[in-house]
């Protein structure tokens, strides 16, 4: 009964098979099959994204405007030949400035500002909510710590070492002073009393500050939208604040500044030319004392007397006039101290006015008392009497500036007189020729010189001007006065974590997969093997078995599916696998005797034999089943037959066929049992009284269906195969190794055993593709379910079961 093996390739799939070609359904496969790994996962990360989120501290944005105007625009009208620099055209004003805001400068100035050194050490607690105006020294160490105490009723607060040692108390509400450290104190935010600070590293704290400062630019304006995002809701607009007059100071200063170098620069330049000046008239002195100038008449030597005494009279002006300036310039920049009275007072002497003598009698008297309320009195330079002092103080000074201004104008007025009586006494010179040649040369360099030094005068004017014109040209618009919670992206991170947990756990199901080298569907048995399947047995509900029946139990009582629930869809199943066997079948082929085994144990080989062979006795032909597995039969218990005696007494002759067949052990099934165990197997079923044996059973029955042992376990079933018309292999999804199973063909093939074709077992009725004509044997063939198969069914469809 030998057959020649198929002629169908199993190797690649056809081109246009469509088991070649994945398609998304595959994908979907892959999912559903290893769903509850991809939600461990997908769950796993999304708590613990929750987890963290709910870890995070929720952060406060301050919002605020700044306007960036021309940081020489106030001194332009007061000046004359503004110059513009080659930087200047290439450099972007508001990006330049929005660079200042966010630098370590500005954080620096305003962690100095609002005392920010000093921080709660508990997270949960806001400094804000403990003190307020707070103040520090910079002298104070980093990371020393205080402990603020209130007493019980919460009304007075204690600043202490940890040690204990006081350093100061003060009442809720007001000014708690210990020398190094000062703040308005607050009412506790909670019921606890002791709350412990330290002091933070300065840059370190500026760091913090910076991070949390960001600006952006207006576009097509000059404007600057700037904002700082930080943990405690009350000082995030004051710091936002703080930094926007931080940086509207610093551009003032830095244009103070660069004045002040012009300034500083001409000054030297103007000390040369006015020592230059003066070696010119000293020269026109000694020609006048020459003996050449003697000889000349005596209205000629008046005339010459007179002009060096102008000349004199002029340069003497022009110093008291400069010297006036300077202090007129640190007046109108509220710079004055008690010298610069004293020499205001020299400078001006019988030309002072009484009103300016006033003012300065009061500058001193306001100097006075704001030097007693600060250092006898012992306020603070914040504290309101201290302000208004300040305060009168500048408006003096601004007073004085104007009134020396208009001293100046009487200086200047007195220069133009005396240049023009030079003029008139040179006109009265030309009447000497003799000494004109001379005279006219030294006069020439006299007043070439004095043209500098007008010239370097009127320029050091002019970077007076703009030094105490120099005003913050960046200015905040609209200050934050509130905040605006920012979540720390909470949700966003639980989404992201949720998304990564997807991508995790796909990812481990299609990694799985890859590493999966089992037979799972159809399509892998025919591209792996090139072989059909005949059948797709799916996983049994067992409903005829006790739930709490153990698995090995269960594998000495084999499921009788077919004959106890003709309408399960396993039964159903086992009717399509005696279909396509049948068709299959051709009078020039005919397949009477089959042999069902499988790659290795426990693939359900047993079980497939048993519900087949009863499904060809329900179609009214005489069967005849045969457990040819004599190592490890299991056929008879399931059949509730006794094993002996059966194949091996039959094949030994110790029994004819009528002592070992069991007659109708179901309707038109016969069972011939294993009987006992024999020392050699293979040698038995490979004998000729097996071939024998065969012959007589094929003239006696329609079909014959023969259990035998795996085919890669021992040789029994490759042996028994040969002499039948041919072999089903049964695999188990997910289960049946794929090189198992090749190999296995292989083996069949190379003795010339016809494979039939495969049968996959245990198919997962919710995970494969195989599984959806199941769905419409449901619709078609309603059956009563249980509540648990109702439920059962209902997640299948969802895909989760």
């Amino acid at each position: 009964m030998a057959h020649e093996p198929l002629l169908r390739p199993y190797g690649e799939p056809e081109p246009d098979s469509p088991s070649g070609t994945p398609h998304l359904s595959d994908y979907w496969q892959i999912i559903t099959r290893r769903i509850w790994l991809v939600l461990a996962i997908f769950m796993v990360t999304t708590m613990a994204a929750i987890w963290a989120a709910s870890k995070q501290q929720t952060y406060f944005q301050a919002n605020a405007s700044m306007q960036v105007n021309d940081p020489l625009e106030q001194s332009r009208l007061l000046t004359a030949g503004t110059r513009l620099t080659g930087m200047a055209l290439v450099t972007d004003p508001v990006q330049s400035e929005i660079e200042v805001l966010t630098s370590a400068r500005i954080a620096q100035d305003v962690v100095t500002a609002l005392g920010l050194r000093l921080v709660s050490s508990d997270p949960d607690i806001a400094r804000s909510d403990l003190m307020a105006e707070v103040w520090i020294s910079d002298e104070v160490q980093d990371f020393t710590e205080f402990a603020l105490v209130y007493d019980e009723p919460g009304e007075v607060a204690v600043l202490r070492w940890m040690d204990g040692t006081i350093l100061g108390q003060a009442a809720v509400l007001d000014t708690l002073d210990a020398g190094m450290v000062r703040f308005q104190v607050l009412s506790p935010p909670e019921s606890r009393r002791s709350y412990d600070l330290w002091v933070q590293n300065k840059q370190a704290r500026a760091n913090e500050i910076r991070a949390g400062i960001a600006a952006f630019p207006r576009e097509a304006t000059n404007f600057i939208d700037a904002s700082y995002t930080g943990p405690d809701a009350n000082l995030a607009p004051a710091i936002i604040n703080t930094a926007g007059y931080a940086l509207a100071q610093y551009g003032a200063n830095r244009v103070r500044a660069s004045a002040a170098t012009e300034r500083n620069f001409i000054q030297m330049q103007l000390d040369s030319a006015r020592t230059t000046v003066q070696e010119s008239q000293a020269a026109i002195r000694r020609f006048k004392e020459s003996e050449r100038f003697l000889n000349l008449t005596s209205d000629a030597q008046a005339l010459v007397r007179q002009s060096e005494e102008i000349n004199e009279r002029i340069g003497e002006t022009e110093d008291r006039r400069v010297r006036l300036m300077t202090i007129a310039d640190k007046a109108a920049r509220q710079d004055l101290d008690d010298a610069d009275l004293v020499a205001l007072e020299a400078q001006l002497g019988e030309s002072m006015t009484p009103q300016m003598r006033e003012m300065l009698d009061e500058i001193r008297e306001r100097n006075a008392d704001l030097r007693r309320v600060i250092q006898e009195e012992r306020k603070t330079p914040d504290h309101p009497q201290a302000v208004a002092l300040r305060s009168e103080i500048r408006i003096l000074e601004s007073q004085l500036a104007e009134a020396i201004g208009a001293n100046q104008d009487v200086f200047a007025e007195e220069v133009v007189d005396l240049m023009a009586r030079q003029d008139s006494i040179r006109s009265e010179l030309d009447r000497f020729p003799s000494l004109q040649t001379d005279l006219a040369g030294l006069e020439l360099k006299a007043n070439t010189d004095r043209a500098t030094y007008e010239f370097l005068l009127s320029q050091l004017y002019q970077a007076q001007i703009t030094e105490a014109a120099a005003e913050p040209y960046v200015q905040l618009i609209d200050p934050a006065f509130g905040t605006q919670p920012i979540l720390p992206r909470g949700r966003l991170n639980v989404l992201l974590g949720a998304l990564l947990g997807l991508i995790l756990g796909l990812g481990a199901a299609f990694f799985l997969e890859y590493l999966d080298r089992t037979v799972r569907t159809s399509a892998d048995v025919e591209t792996l093997l090139g072989i059909p399947v005949l059948g797709v047995i799916p996983r049994l509900r067992r409903p005829y078995i006790d739930d709490e029946m153990e698995e090995s139990q269960h594998r000495r009582n084999l499921p009788l599916i077919v004959a106890a629930d003709p309408v399960d869809p396993a039964a159903e199943a086992y009717r399509n696998l005696r279909m396509n066997l049948m068709f299959m079948s051709t009078d020039e082929e005919p397949i009477r005797t089959i042999t069902v085994s499988s790659a290795g144990p426990d693939e359900g080989k047993s079980t497939t034999a048993v519900n087949f062979a009863i499904m060809m006795a329900q179609q009214g032909q005489r069967v005849l089943l045969i457990d040819g597995d004599l190592r490890r039969p299991a056929l008879h218990r399931s059949l509730d037959v006794l094993r002996e005696p059966g194949l091996t007494n039959l094949l030994v002759g110790e029994a004819e066929i009528r002592e070992c067949v069991r007659p109708n052990v179901l309707p038109n099934l016969d069972f011939l049992p294993s009987g006992p165990f024999p020392p050699n197997p293979s040698e038995l079923l490979n004998s000729k009284a097996m071939h024998r044996l065969l012959q007589d059973l094929e003239g006696k029955y329609g079909s014959i269906v023969i259990d035998c042992p795996p085919v890669l376990a021992v040789t029994d079933a490759a042996l028994l195969a040969s002499n039948t018309d041919g072999i089903m292999i049964v695999l188990r999804s997910g289960e049946t190794e794929q090189k198992a199973a090749e190999r296995a063909v292989d083996q069949l093939r190379r003795i010339g055993v016809r494979v039939l074709g495969a049968i996959l077992n245990e198919v997962a009725t919710t995970t494969t593709e195989e599984s959806y004509y199941l769905q419409y044997y449901y619709s078609y063939n309603p059956v009563e379910k249980k509540r648990w198969d109702r439920l059962r069914e209902g997640l299948g469809k969802a895909r989760f079961w």
